[in-house]
């Protein structure tokens, strides 16, 4: 008797594990560490294949698809004159994980001028072009061999920037450090 019944309470726990996990979850992982985790009902914001940002919520997680109930905020004037937001509702889109292409960062993240590249894109043209007005102000060439180090000086910083731009994206990019996948 006592045989059969912790058989019976052995298959009850069995069952009852294994129903316990019935959605999936769709992880963002940094270098193989997961970072961020979605569930069904849970806000999800990316990038999409074509480009376009995504933002809903998950509806239902398959072994490779999602499928999000979109919407989409948008700044509305309202009958007094000041400014609201409105939620529109877009429906529902199914894709397959592998045709997210980035992930938003948080809210709350902080974004330097410093990594992003903005500070040397801004500050390389405004150098060559104030090199440029000091040599018309003082009516020396302005293509004159000292000035052209100066404005090729002023040309790399700004190629710099966009190059550190690109290296330091304000979203997460699906590649070689962050990947997506569904456990």
């Amino acid at each position: 008797m006592k045989k059969i019944f912790f058989l019976l309470l052995f298959l009850v726990q069995l069952i009852l594990s294994a129903n316990a996990q019935k959605g999936g979850l769709v992880v963002l992982k940094d270098r193989g560490i997961i970072v961020r985790s979605f569930t069904v009902g849970s806000y999800i914001n990316f990038k999409f294949i074509n480009h376009q940002w995504i933002t809903g919520y998950v509806d239902w997680i398959k072994t490779d698809s999602i499928q999000i109930s979109q919407f989409a905020l948008q700044t509305s004037t309202t009958a007094y004159g000041t400014w609201a937001q409105d939620t529109l509702k877009m429906g529902t889109l199914k894709i397959h994980v592998n045709e997210i292409t980035g992930f938003a960062h948080d809210k709350g993240h902080y974004t330097s001028v410093f990594t992003n590249g903005a500070l040397l894109k801004i500050g390389g043209p405004l150098y060559m072009g104030l090199n440029m007005a000091n040599s018309l102000i003082k009516k020396d060439q302005v293509f004159s061999n000292k000035n052209l180090s100066q404005i090729g000086g002023g040309l790399a910083a700004w190629l710099l920037g966009v190059w550190q731009s690109k290296l330091n994206p304000n979203y997460r990019p699906i590649g070689k450090r962050f990947s997506v996948e569904v456990l």
